[in-house]
């Protein structure tokens, strides 16, 4: 495909990060956005299983502490609860029955992360502290968890809005080992499952070679 048409098509803005890197080598700057691309695919596994194992460990933790499946019902916090009536809102104008695996489904992976937040830490770390049951007792901070997940939230939010994640290759590196980290805290067997549908590591490898 003639360089052109893609610049009219990914606009010259979304290219221009590629461009820099290879100081204007049109060619080979495109060749590393389809890379790019390739690479930002290879999370898809490792964030799919991240988010649904989180939200359900976090879920089961909450139901047996508060004596109940609907306890995001009675949430204290208005902007907690102005996110579970989004997610009601989105089921129902789906034309779906709202339930209490629905809602938990619906609930984004911003809503699940942000229950480690300090100002939540009063009324929530103890029951979140059970929904890693790989993590030894002394190892479960609340601040260091809440930082790693929240680094990989934005990390998701930028594959998931197509924005360049290979231009720094040392974060990458860091994200993946970061999501890694968290899977093993939730469930070892989970992230051998994952990895067997997973080639991070290859195409990592290429990357760096690229930019060598």
């Amino acid at each position: 495909m003639r360089n052109e048409n893609l610049e009219r098509l990914l606009s010259v803005k979304r290219l221009d990060t590629y461009y820099k890197l290879f100081e204007g080598d049109k060619t080979k700057a495109i060749e590393y956005y389809q890379l790019n691309t390739k690479i930002s695919e290879a999370f898809y596994p490792l964030l799919a299983n991240l988010e649904i194992a989180l939200r359900n460990s976090v879920h089961q933790s909450f139901a047996v502490r508060f004596d109940t499946e609907n306890w995001f019902e009675t949430l204290d916090y208005q902007d907690l609860a102005d996110q579970v009536k989004i997610a009601k809102s989105k089921i129902t104008r789906n034309r779906q029955q709202l339930s209490c695996d629905k809602i938990v489904a619906e609930l984004t992976f911003g809503f699940w992360t942000s229950l480690f937040n300090k100002q939540y830490a009063k009324l929530f770390w103890r029951p979140l502290m059970f929904a890693f049951k790989e993590l030894d007792n002394d190892q479960k901070h609340r601040d260091k968890i809440a930082y790693k997940l929240n680094q990989v939230r934005k990390f998701r939010n930028r594959i998931f809005h197509y924005e360049p994640i290979c231009n720094d290759l040392l974060a990458l590196k860091t994200n993946h080992s970061n999501i890694i980290d968290i899977l093993n805290w939730l469930d070892k067997d989970l992230v051998a499952w994952t990895l067997t549908n997973e080639n991070f590591e290859t195409l990592y490898k290429k990357a760096v070679e690229f930019r060598a």
